[in-house]
């Protein structure tokens, strides 16, 4: 079987918005926005695009305290995958179009993922 090529192109938080811009100029649409903490003091951000049923991802890491440009100016839509990774994260962006402040969900602890949680705690693979 072959595997379609789905190029990774991890960057600075500096040329996102270049980067994503450059992907909205070829006609690209924006797929999702996935946020994972990869540690305790930092965060992975993966945008992934589509044009024609191929797949383009850029990856940004960041400090957990650090402010991340909005790509909201550049594909409106991504409002609400901002909203949802700044309240279950607690990552911050910068020039968010629309911004539910935190009432997007409603959750018991304020970004909840962001949460250290002891090797004994809750995983997918306990059962």
């Amino acid at each position: 079987m072959r595997w379609e090529s789905q190029p990774l192109k991890k960057i600075a938080p500096k040329e996102l918005l270049a980067g994503v811009g450059g992907l909205r100029r070829r006609g690209c649409r924006i797929v999702q926005i996935c946020c994972t903490k990869i540690d305790g003091n930092r965060f992975e951000l993966t945008y992934s695009f589509d044009k024609d049923y191929r797949f383009t991802s850029l990856r940004v890491t960041i400090p957990a305290e650090a402010e991340i440009p909005s790509i909201t100016g550049i594909y409106g839509g991504a409002f609400l995958y901002e909203n949802e990774i700044k309240e279950l994260f607690g990552v911050k962006f910068k020039g968010m179009n629309v911004d539910y402040n935190g009432h997007l969900y409603k959750k018991k602890a304020k970004a909840p993922f962001s949460v250290e949680t002891d090797k004994e705690g809750e995983s997918c693979q306990k059962g």
